[in-house]
């Protein structure tokens, strides 16, 4: 790994680093498209099952992609600082962390998979899948946990290849994998819905692996020193981490918990959801690599002391992240029938779809906004008041999910207006909050960055 370079704010320069992250989402987002697939085409209850199994296990690996949020944003400003050394000593530190996370993880998954979360479901049927499923699923935590550590460090030296290759080995294995585990394509047995969570889980292991084998390419002597964080340095992770831990974890919590809600208005609604998710993986593809990427050039540039570029900055961030969400997204209100088509062959669930891509439309269009200002003040190191904002955010959303639903049931594209709830809480919030900053006045230092 060579001595870092000033951070450059060209829109190529953007782009350069974003696309890689983007392109990786893409791949997850053919993943998840090709699992729904097959699962679709295997039986209704096997689509519901999986799917739900797959939120809880994305909910409980919240917590790593917390902690990877603040070794991204930390190593960033230390790249940032010039500070190379204490850049590795953090990833190595991280990697152990992550390690830790993966296997509590592992050990919670199991123990919540003893008929908890199964007794939560009402349909006996995707509740049997639901068990099965995650009981292969959860195996994943401890490879994926420190595949985002991995993460964490290209995406905080803003060297955000790797992340592309892997995410394109994961992405070949688990779709060959689904095609032969699940139909049985390649004169292969296949083993229904059980096989595309084995597929998932292969995929996975076989991604931390290229990733780790990538990482010892590019920076020989990451472990030719086994110095790790000092504990002032481990607490100021910890200050950063634990703030977005949550954030991330009630985040993905409470859509879990809507997704939950939604399978007690009926079955339809629920498959009409877990294809809505599909849909909101296209719009991630873009907003996640902005995202990511603002927070690495936030951090940066604070710890080169450019906080005079940081408007100018942000300013592209959101024109590139707008026109990627409308170049994905344009079809949700110009061809949604015909999206729509590749999903559901009745008139009942074409229509319940349709109307609902409209929604999912506006609410994406407000996340390309409100998911940069949020990203913004996670850069800054004011996790804490991030954290805040997504609190207050995620009441509001639960709260008209749990009205929509449980106590008068609606519609399921009405249902999904409770995005347009959460997207607008998060924007206002981060608005009110950066309009007030004195951005002439940011702190170099993650740690008195966070005194808020």
């Amino acid at each position: 790994m060579k001595q870092a370079e000033a951070l450059q704010t060209s829109y190529r320069d953007l782009l350069r680093m974003a696309l890689p992250i983007s392109a990786g989402t893409a791949l997850q987002f053919l993943v998840l498209l090709t699992d729904n697939f097959f699962l679709a085409r295997h039986s209704e209850a096997a689509i519901n099952g999986a799917g739900n199994a797959g939120l809880v296990y994305m909910t409980l690996e919240m917590l790593a992609v917390g902690s990877s949020a603040a070794l991204q944003i930390i190593i960033a400003r230390r790249i940032g600082e010039n500070n190379r050394p204490e850049a590795l000593r953090t990833l190595r530190t991280g990697l152990l962390i992550h390690l830790g996370l993966g296997m509590f993880l592992l050990a919670l998954g199991s123990s919540l998979n003893q008929g908890l979360l199964g007794s939560t479901i009402q349909n006996p049927n995707i509740r049997t899948v639901f068990e099965s499923y995650f009981g292969i699923r959860l195996l994943g935590f401890v490879p994926f946990s420190i595949l985002l550590a991995l993460n964490a460090f290209y995406t905080g030296t803003t060297k955000t290849r790797p992340i592309l290759i892997v995410a394109a080995v994961t992405g070949f294995i688990n779709i060959v994998l689904d095609a032969a585990w699940v139909e049985g394509w390649f004169w292969t047995e296949p083993i229904g819905a059980m096989g595309a969570a084995w597929a998932s889980l292969v995929a996975e292991s076989s991604g931390c692996l290229v990733s780790c084998f990538i990482l010892v390419r590019i920076v020989p002597d990451i472990f030719t020193s086994q110095a790790l964080l000092a504990r002032a340095k481990m607490k100021v992770w910890w200050e950063l981490a634990y703030p977005l831990m949550g954030q991330s974890l009630i985040t993905i919590a409470t859509w879990t918990a809507f997704f939950f809600f939604v399978e007690k208005v009926g079955s339809l609604e629920l498959k009409v959801s877990h294809i809505t998710r599909n849909f909101f993986m296209l719009a991630f593809i873009t907003a996640q690599g902005i995202q990511q990427t603002t927070r690495t050039y936030v951090s940066g540039l604070i710890g080169e002391r450019r906080i005079f570029e940081l408007k100018a900055v942000l300013k592209r961030l959101l024109l590139l992240n707008g026109g990627g969400m409308l170049l994905l997204c344009h079809g949700y209100i110009l061809y949604p029938k015909l999206l729509s088509k590749a999903f559901f062959n009745d008139a009942v669930g074409l229509d319940a779809m349709q109307k609902t891509l409209f929604v999912v439309f506006v609410g994406v269009s407000i996340y390309t906004f409100s998911g940069i200002m949020l990203s913004t003040i996670q850069g800054m190191g004011k996790a804490k008041r991030a954290f805040r904002i997504e609190l207050i955010a995620v009441t509001a959303y639960i709260l008209s999910a749990a009205a929509l639903t449980l106590i008068w049931p609606q519609p399921i594209w009405i249902i999904w207006l409770v995005e347009w709830v959460y997207f607008s809480s998060i924007g206002l919030g981060s608005w009110l909050y950066l309009k007030n900053l004195n951005w002439n006045d940011l702190s170099p230092e993650i740690n008195k960055a966070d005194a808020s």
